[in-house]
């Protein structure tokens, strides 16, 4: 990575808290529940455009961290 947050190929990388962050949530695909842990966004080096922000979400009861889409979570 370079030092500004880069992976070599122009994609910066970061992880600013997410507004949830902590928050109990359910994943509209399979109905799973768990905490938001955190994100990653990755934008455009010269646009600045989204390209990608993965949210990682703990189950409520234990067990591994799962990834998934904002538009899948919603609020329990």
């Amino acid at each position: 990575m370079t030092p500004d947050g880069r992976r070599g190929w122009g994609v910066p990388i970061s992880s600013p808290p997410h507004p949830a962050l902590g928050k109990l949530v359910r994943d509209k695909r399979d109905g799973r529940t768990g905490t938001i842990s955190g994100q990653l966004v990755e934008r455009d080096t010269e646009t600045g455009k989204l390209l990608r922000r993965r949210i990682f979400v703990r189950p409520a009861g234990g067990g591994f961290e799962w990834e998934a889409d904002a538009a899948d979570l919603e609020p329990t």
